[in-house]
């Protein structure tokens, strides 16, 4: 809730909003990432760092979305995998899309074991 307001805060219509004017004020964690664990990688479209709750590999797109076109999800994922094959070295993991406790701004982990079939494996041809 917003300063003792009855309505509950709703961070998308909040970042759009600014988004349009001159100013950027978001109330979103992601698009705001003030706390940054360790980053593996940093371009101007996303970051790879890890998740401060979790601890494994996440992927952030840095615009406040849902949506990316083919080929930005394309590479994010791709990204994502190799520093997954760093983090977890010889280990099963697996790229988890499900959005969890931020339901409106884009992001994945790369998660610990397999879901039915490992990326590790897919990304290297096996």
């Amino acid at each position: 809730m917003l300063s003792g307001s009855n309505f509950p805060l709703d961070t998308n219509f909040l970042c759009h909003l600014t988004k349009k004017e001159t100013t950027y004020i978001c109330m979103c964690d992601l698009c705001k990432l003030e706390n940054k664990t360790e980053v593996y990688v940093e371009e101007e479209k996303y970051i790879i760092l890890e998740c401060d709750s979790c601890f494994v590999p996440m992927a952030v797109w840095k615009e406040h979305t849902m949506s990316l076109s083919k080929e930005d999800e394309v590479m994010l994922e791709r990204v994502l995998n190799e520093v997954a094959q760093e983090f977890y070295q010889l280990n099963e993991y697996y790229i988890d899309k499900n959005q969890r406790s931020i339901l409106d701004h884009l992001h994945w982990h790369a998660r610990l074991g397999s879901r039915g079939w490992s990326n590790k494996s897919n990304n290297r041809g096996i």
